[in-house]
């Protein structure tokens, strides 16, 4: 974002606050634990203009990209781009209050001084961006007898810190069934110990776990998900209605003989999966099948990037997988709700995060909310037509997913009040980027980044943060002042917001109810931001013709130059 917007105006005051104490948000130092790895191959995780290349980096191509080297990269880009000397660590907004001028009073306060209640510092700021993301406030539930566990339980943010206390344990409780979850029970079981991965019965399941690469074809999950055609067996409302594409998407989405076409591909990736990892081999295994179809999968996906096989070390015994709840907690021990017990010497909640932002909103110094208001009257109308537009257009979604395995749903017995309060503080944004509200709208003063969970991750923050940059330029044709149609930005912001709740319910493990869950639909949620910014999505097609737009992967290469790009659009034409 900062990079962006620096190039677009250089002589630009700016401040970047960020409660790390070094670069990388979710990639900063401190948060690293040994043996992390992204989900992404080398060229396929890092900016346009910032190639990460092996010669500068401690990277290999074919290779997962190590946490290590994403912060060392991280780091060198924010060097490199002027952005390290605007940076301010260690620092964190507790609230932002609308002034009548459309500025924003910002209280900074230092994260180590702020148990003790530092006198608070004033910040005022013409625009601002969030860009905490989702991965900033750990959700960590309570238990029956917490108090009387005397042993370490902690959120997997903390692996890295408590790295060598996992070392010296011989019996490791890990609750959830993530990627996280995942990443815990290998380190635990490669250390020598025995891991127990608790899957509640109530929940998604475990994740789809994608060998590197699958079928004849030699694919991966990471290059379909950015291949066009690929996108095409996704439903998807925020698509081109015209031309080509359209009418691939009507006849695959809305006929019937289209529909088996789609089921058929996602089928074909099911096989892939089952085949790659054996599930069926030993009963241990056959408790990680995943619960749905690949088609409702959300960023709950991993990839098989470990070093050795995480399915052999189930076959193995080091882990052991429990399809439970916990029911309490006893000194050393997890009970469980099947009346198992298991010995532990720590637990680690990989649990998720809090999905809301951190900052308290006010204005006139009282509370307020972000975005629309979901219990109003006249929302609510919004919805019920959103749904019966999706329902028209994709009416595969009409039917929520079908569990695979068959099993009893126990009552929960874990402290739920802190999920609740995520879907319940959920605010809709256009784009998914900002709140669709008047003075949003008008002021042009307030924008979140990085609010969704996506495959194509760093793509899509590149084309948030030049959007970002053009809509506080009052360089967005369609939400210019002189000319917003409101009515046209609310139905369209509770439109794409509903379709996300739909296509990646909790049940299959998605976070759609939570926030913008995308996977295969990435792609084309990058057209839309380009067409928003008056520029051609089909980068491939204007550089290598019309089978390397429909079969070839976009990577972030293809987006090279793209601010200086749109910036010439708006340059008047001698």
């Amino acid at each position: 974002m900062a990079k962006a917007h620096l190039e677009v105006h250089p002589n630009a005051s700016m401040l970047v606050l960020d409660s790390a104490k070094s670069v990388g948000g979710v990639w900063a130092k401190e948060r690293l634990y040994p043996g992390l790895k992204t989900n992404n191959l080398l060229g396929s995780y890092e900016f346009s203009d910032f190639p990460m290349s092996p010669g500068r980096f401690d990277v290999r191509p074919g290779e997962h990209i190590s946490g290590d080297a994403v912060h060392d990269y991280l780091e060198q880009f924010a060097n490199h781009f002027g952005i390290a000397s605007r940076l301010r660590l260690g620092h964190t907004v507790e609230s932002a209050e609308l002034l009548d001028s459309g500025d924003w009073l910002l209280q900074v306060v230092s994260v180590d001084l702020k148990p003790s209640r530092p006198p608070i510092e004033r910040v005022i700021a013409r625009k601002m961006v969030v860009a905490t993301g989702l991965t900033s406030k750990p959700y960590i539930p309570t238990f029956s007898g917490q108090d009387l566990f005397n042993r370490d339980l902690f959120h997997a943010k903390e692996l890295s810190q408590r790295s060598n206390s996992l070392k010296q344990a011989k019996h490791v409780v890990v609750i959830g069934g993530n990627k996280s979850a995942w990443d815990a029970c290998f380190s635990v079981a490669e250390a020598g110990a025995q891991a127990h991965m608790i899957i509640r019965p109530s929940g998604g399941g475990p994740s789809w776990v994608w060998p590197v690469l699958f079928s004849p074809l030699k694919l991966s999950i990471q290059r379909l998900a950015s291949t066009r055609f690929a996108t095409w067996f996704d439903p998807c409302i925020w698509t081109e209605k015209k031309g080509l594409t359209g009418w691939i998407r009507r006849f695959l989405h809305e006929t019937r003989l289209g529909r088996i076409f789609v089921s058929a591909f996602w089928r074909l990736l099911q096989y892939y999966a089952y085949k790659s990892h054996r599930y069926n081999d030993h009963p241990e295994t056959q408790k990680l099948k995943p619960w749905v179809n690949p088609f409702w999968m959300g960023n709950s996906l991993s990839i098989h990037n470990y070093s050795s096989s995480w399915f052999d070390l189930v076959r193995q015994g080091r882990i052991t997988i429990h399809i439970a709840d916990v029911g309490r907690l006893s000194e050393g021990r997890v009970h469980l709700s099947d009346d198992t017990t298991l010995d532990a010497d720590a637990l680690v909640c990989c649990t998720g995060w809090i999905q809301k932002p951190s900052i308290q909103f006010l204005r006139n110094g009282t509370n307020s909310k972000i975005g629309l208001n979901t219990r109003e009257t006249e929302v609510m109308n919004q919805v019920a037509m959103a749904r019966k537009e999706i329902y028209h257009r994709m009416p595969a979604l009409r039917q929520p997913p079908r569990i695979i395995r068959t099993r009893e749903t126990p009552q929960a017995t874990l402290d739920v009040s802190n999920r609740c309060l995520q879907t319940e503080h959920r605010f809709q944004l256009y784009r998914f980027i900002i709140p669709a509200d008047g003075d949003t709208l008008r002021h042009k003063n307030l924008a979140f980044i990085g609010s969704h969970l996506a495959l194509t991750a760093v793509m899509i923050s590149q084309l948030q943060a030049l959007w970002i940059t053009a809509f506080f330029s009052n360089e967005i044709n369609t939400l210019k002042t002189s000319n917003i149609d409101f009515a046209r930005v609310m139905y369209e912001t509770i439109l794409h917001n509903e379709y996300t709740r739909i296509r990646h319910p909790p049940t299959a493990g998605g976070c759609g109810e939570r926030c913008p869950d995308l996977t295969f639909d990435c792609l084309p949620y990058m057209d839309l931001l380009m067409q928003d910014l008056g520029l051609n999505p089909f980068r491939r097609y204007k550089r290598d013709g019309f089978w390397s737009e429909i079969c070839g992967r976009y990577m972030p290469s293809d987006y090279k130059g793209i601010v200086q790009e749109w910036m010439d659009t708006k340059r008047p034409q001698s």
